[in-house]
């Protein structure tokens, strides 16, 4: 599971709110924000929700299973910029996968110290 902590603020200047959906590319070729749900809403993610004293701002944290197939963005609107979205988490694009994917690749190489024909595929695969 993934674990996203924000904060939003969700009236006056500046104020902003968390949506889950997806991008889609128009027939133009413009990639536009899809909203699917809100996440407190959604049965799949785990939310836990606590307002500041003076209901002015909200801590967030929110689970997100492994498989999850939606986007989670902060969207902030104000006068000056009526719509601007942070990606807070992507399908596909976490920081962990990067981490994990070297883990894999020394697992495998470590499994295979005994085979020098394995060895030299892998080497050849991932170009180490």
């Amino acid at each position: 599971m993934h674990r996203i902590e924000v904060t939003t603020k969700p009236n006056g200047a500046g104020r902003n709110w968390l949506e889950v959906g997806s991008y889609e590319i128009d027939s133009l070729g413009r990639k536009q924000w899809v909203k699917n749900n809100v996440p407190y809403q959604d049965p799949k993610l785990t939310v836990d929700r606590q307002y500041s004293e003076r209901g002015e701002t909200i801590d967030w944290i929110v689970l997100i299973p492994e498989s999850y197939p939606n986007t989670l963005v902060k969207i902030t609107y104000d006068r000056l910029n009526p719509k601007d979205l942070e990606i807070l988490w992507e399908p596909g694009n976490t920081s962990d996968s990067n981490e994990s994917l070297e883990h894999k690749k020394k697992r495998a190489f470590e499994l295979a110290a005994d085979n020098e024909e394995l060895l030299s595929l892998l080497k050849e695969l991932l170009h180490d």
